[in-house]
C-alpha cells in the first residue's frame, strides 16, 4: 500500500480514537466523582494543554517520523486501552483526590501522545507540499473527531459500555501501528512484536472483562447484583440482599425496598390530600413507577402521566420481576401513561394542565439535574398547573444538605405565592425534605379523610408532624437557583463535602 494512500486513513483513525479516549475518561470521571461540567472542563483543558506539549516535542523526532508515529500508536493504544479498567480499579481502592489526580495524569499522557500524531504524519509526507499536507491531514483528523462525538453517545456508551470501549479502541490504535509497519517500513518485523504483545494484554482484559467487572461492582455495591445495565443516560444497578432490593443510578441509591414507602407515601399523599379533586397527575422522574403506585391508591385520579428521560426504566418497571413486585404493576395500569422525555423539555412543550405535579427527581449532583430545580423550571411547572393545582418536589436531606434544601425552598418562593416545606425520616437516606407550592394562601388545607386506608406509614397524626421541624433545622439565606447560575450544584457539593469523610451519603 502506498504511503500517500494509507496515511490519510491513519490520520482519520488516530483522530477518532483520541477523541473517544477523552470522552471515555471524562464520562468515567463524572460517574465516579460527580459534577460533569467540572470534570469535562478540567479534562478537556488538560487534554488540549498536553496536546500542545506533544506537538512541540515532535520537532525533535523529524528524522524518523513514521517509526515514531508507530511507537506512539502502540503506547497510546496501551494507555488509552487500560484507562477505564484502571480507573475502575482505582475507584475501589483509592480516595477521590487520588482518583482525580489519576484521571488527569492519564488524560495528560493521552493528550501528549495525541499531540504528536498529526505533526509526525505531516513530516512523513515531506516529499509533497507541506501546506497541502497539513490542511488535508487536519481535515481528516477533525472528521475523525466528529465521527467519534456522534457514535459515542448513540452507539459506544449504550451498546458497548465504558470498560470494553477503551479496550476495543486501544486495540484499534495498535492495529493501526501494525498496519503502517507492515505496509510502509522495509523492516516488516521492526516494532511489530511490541504491538502484538500489547494487543495480547488488552485481549486478556476483554476476555476476562465480565469477571473483572463483576468483582469490581461487588466491591462497590457490597450486595449481590441482580441487574446491571448501561443506557445512553445512566448506569442502572439493582442489588438484592434477602428481601431488601435497592436501585442505583450512576452508583447513587434511588430507593431501598425496606423503607421506600416512607418516601413515596410522603411525596404523593400529602399533596394529594391538599386537592379536592386531583383527577390529572403528572410525575416528573419516577420511572420505576413507585410514585405512580401511590397515586393509584387515590380513587379520584383518572390519569397519571409519568415523564422520565430513560425509557429503559419504563421497560424495567413493566418487565423486571423485582420492580413489578415493588411497584404493584403500576406501570401496566391503564391510567398510567409512560412518556420517555426530558422533564424540562416536556414542561416547555406541554399545553395541558394538571391538578397535581410531583417532581420525583434525583438530587442536583450535576448541571443537567440542577436545571430541574431552577426558577425557570418551577415557572414552567406553574404554567402546567391548573389554577388550584399543587406542585411538590423532593428536596433532599435537610440536615447534612440544608443549604440545598433551603435553596429549593427559596427558589420556589420566588415563583409561587405559598410555599411550605415538610419532612420525613427515611432510615436508608436520613431526614428527607419535601416542599409543596401553589398559588393562594393557607396551603395546609389537608383533607385527612382522603388518605387511603392501606398506607404503611402515613396516618393523620404523622401528616401533621411532617410540617413540624426541629429547632436546629432552619431555612438558610441562599441565592436563587437559575439556568444562568445553577448555584444549587455548588451548594450540593459543598454540603456533602463537609460530611463525606464521616458518612456514606444516601443521596437520591
Amino acid at each position: 500500500m502506498k504511503k500517500k494512500a494509507i496515511i490519510p486513513f491513519a490520520v482519520f483513525i488516530a483522530g477518532l480514537c483520541s477523541i473517544i479516549y477523552e470522552l471515555l475518561i471524562s464520562t468515567t470521571a463524572t460517574y465516579f466523582l460527580g459534577d460533569g461540567v467540572r470534570q469535562f472542563s478540567i479534562i478537556i483543558g488538560v487534554y488540549l494543554f498536553s496536546m500542545g506539549i506533544g506537538a512541540f516535542l515532535t520537532k525533535f523526532l523529524k528524522h524518523k517520523p513514521l517509526i515514531f508515529f508507530i511507537n506512539v500508536e502502540y503506547l497510546l493504544g496501551f494507555i488509552g486501552g487500560i484507562s477505564v479498567p484502571l480507573l475502575y480499579m482505582l475507584f475501589v481502592y483509592v480516595s477521590p483526590t487520588v482518583l482525580q489526580i489519576s484521571c488527569l495524569a492519564i488524560i495528560f499522557i493521552i493528550g501528549l501522545l495525541t499531540g504528536m500524531e498529526v505533526p509526525l504524519l505531516t513530516f512523513a509526507l515531506e516529499d509533497s507540499n507541506i501546506k497541502n499536507n497539513l490542511s488535508n491531514i487536519l481535515s481528516l483528523d477533525y472528521i475523525g473527531g466528529l465521527i467519534a462525538t456522534l457514535i459515542f453517545p448513540f452507539i459506544i456508551l449504550p451498546f458497548v459500555g465504558l470498560y470494553y470501549s477503551s479496550l476495543i479502541f486501544g486495540i484499534v490504535n495498535i492495529l493501526l501501528g501494525i498496519i503502517l509497519n507492515y505496509s510502509i517500513l522495509k523492516d516488516k518485523k521492526q516494532n511489530s512484536i511490541y504491538g502484538f504483545l500489547v494487543i495480547a494484554v488488552l485481549l486478556v482484559l476483554v476476555v476476562f472483562g465480565g469477571r473483572f467487572l463483576e468483582i469490581w461492582d461487588q466491591k462497590i455495591y457490597k450486595r449481590p447484583i441482580v441487574l446491571n445495565e448501561q443506557t445512553p443516560y445512566q448506569k442502572i444497578v439493582m442489588t438484592k440482599n434477602s428481601d431488601d432490593v435497592r436501585l442505583y443510578l450512576n452508583r447513587v441509591i434511588q430507593f431501598s425496598s425496606a423503607d421506600e414507602y416512607r418516601y413515596h407515601e410522603s411525596l404523593v399523599h400529602v399533596p394529594l390530600a391538599m386537592h379536592s379533586n386531583p383527577q390529572r397527575v403528572l410525575i416528573l422522574g419516577g420511572g420505576e413507577n413507585l410514585a405512580s403506585r401511590e397515586v393509584l391508591k387515590n380513587n379520584k385520579v383518572q390519569q397519571i402521566d409519568v415523564v422520565d428521560i430513560d425509557s429503559t426504566m419504563f421497560h424495567l418497571a413493566k418487565e423486571n420481576r423485582y420492580l413489578k413486585e415493588i411497584n404493584k404493576n403500576a406501570a401496566l395500569n391503564a391510567k398510567v401513561n409512560l412518556i420517555a422525555e426530558d422533564a424540562f423539555t416536556f414542561l416547555f412543550n406541554n399545553n395541558e394542565q394538571y391538578d397535581i405535579i410531583i417532581a420525583d427527581l434525583p438530587d442536583p449532583t450535576n448541571q443537567a439535574i440542577a436545571r430541574l430545580y431552577s426558577k425557570q423550571f418551577f415557572l414552567m411547572a406553574k404554567r402546567n398547573l391548573k389554577k388550584d393545582g399543587v406542585f411538590v418536589t423532593q428536596s433532599g436531606e435537610i440536615y447534612f444538605s440544608n443549604t440545598v434544601f433551603s435553596c429549593i425552598n427559596n427558589t420556589l418562593k420566588s415563583v409561587f405565592e405559598t410555599v411550605e416545606p415538610y419532612h420525613t425520616y427515611i432510615p436508608s437516606f436520613g431526614d428527607w425534605g419535601f416542599i409543596i407550592a401553589r398559588n393562594g394562601n393557607n396551603i395546609r388545607e389537608i383533607d385527612i379523610k382522603s388518605l387511603p386506608k392501606d398506607l404503611k406509614y402515613l396516618n393523620p397524626n404523622q401528616v401533621e408532624q411532617t410540617f413540624v421541624f426541629p429547632q436546629d433545622i432552619k431555612i438558610a439565606e441562599t441565592k436563587l437557583n437559575t439556568l444562568d447560575n445553577p448555584i444549587i450544584l455548588n451548594y450540593f457539593l459543598d454540603d456533602w463535602g463537609k460530611w463525606k469523610a464521616d458518612f456514606q451519603t444516601g443521596t437520591k
